[in-house]
C-alpha cells in the first residue's frame, strides 16, 4: 500500500473508532451482568426459553445455567434481505421448532437496540400459543423504542461480544484498521493472534 493510502486508512479506522465508541466485553464482563440479569428473573416461574440467533445464544444458555430452565428453543431473525443488504424491517429465518402450547416462554435477546426484533419475535411465539411471555435481553441502547421486561443495563456504545470479535476484527480490518489498533481497543490477544493467522498473505 502506497505511504499515503496507508496513512489515509489509518485515519479513516481511527475516525470510525471514534464515531461508534466501541465497547469491548470480556466473558467476565459478560457473565457478571447475565448473572445481574439473572438476578432480575428469580422467582418467576418458566417453562422453556427462546434465543433470538445469533446473538441471544449465548446469554440465553447461561441464563439456562443460571435460572435453571432446561427446555431451550430458538428463532432466528435477520434485517437482511442480501449480501449487502439491510432490509427495512426484521423478518423470521428459522421458525421456533419446539411446540409452545400452554408453556410460559423467556424470550432472550443479547441486545436490544431498536427492540424492533423482539416484537416481531414476540408476535410470532403468541401466534404459537405461549400461555405467558417474558422478555429480556442482556442489554438495552436508550434509544430503543420497544424495551424488553428486563434486561442488565444500558450501553450507548458499539458492543462487541466476546463470541463475536474475531467476526468484528476481521470487519474492522476490512475499513482500514490494523492490529495494533485493535489491541489498543481492548480485542483479545488470543482474537488478534487468530485473526492475524487467517488472514490472507499479501
Amino acid at each position: 500500500m502506497h505511504p499515503s493510502a496507508e496513512a489515509n486508512s489509518r485515519a479513516y479506522a481511527e475516525a470510525l473508532v471514534m464515531r461508534m465508541e466501541l465497547l469491548i466485553l470480556t466473558w467476565d464482563d459478560l457473565l457478571r451482568d447475565v448473572i445481574q440479569l439473572a438476578r432480575r428473573l428469580r422467582g418467576i416461574e418458566l417453562d422453556a426459553i427462546v434465543a433470538i440467533a445469533r446473538g441471544g445464544l449465548v446469554v440465553a444458555r447461561l441464563l439456562s445455567d443460571f435460572i435453571g430452565v432446561r427446555r431451550m428453543a430458538s428463532i432466528t431473525i435477520s434485517y437482511y434481505r442480501g449480501v449487502g443488504e439491510r432490509g427495512v424491517k426484521p423478518v423470521i429465518v428459522s421458525e421456533v421448532g419446539m411446540d409452545l402450547r400452554g408453556l410460559r416462554v423467556l424470550l432472550v435477546d443479547d441486545v436490544a437496540d431498536t427492540g424492533q426484533t423482539l416484537k416481531v419475535a414476540i408476535a410470532h411465539l403468541k401466534s404459537r400459543g405461549v400461555v405467558r411471555l417474558v422478555t429480556c435481553t442482556a442489554y438495552v441502547k436508550p434509544w430503543c423504542k420497544f424495551m424488553p421486561d428486563y434486561y442488565s443495563r444500558m450501553v450507548d456504545k458499539w458492543i462487541v461480544f466476546p463470541y463475536e470479535q474475531a467476526e468484528t476484527a476481521r470487519e474492522l480490518m476490512e475499513k482500514g484498521f490494523g492490529l495494533e489498533q485493535l489491541a489498543r481497543e481492548g480485542f483479545s490477544p488470543l482474537i488478534i493472534s487468530y485473526v492475524k493467522e487467517c488472514a490472507p498473505e499479501g
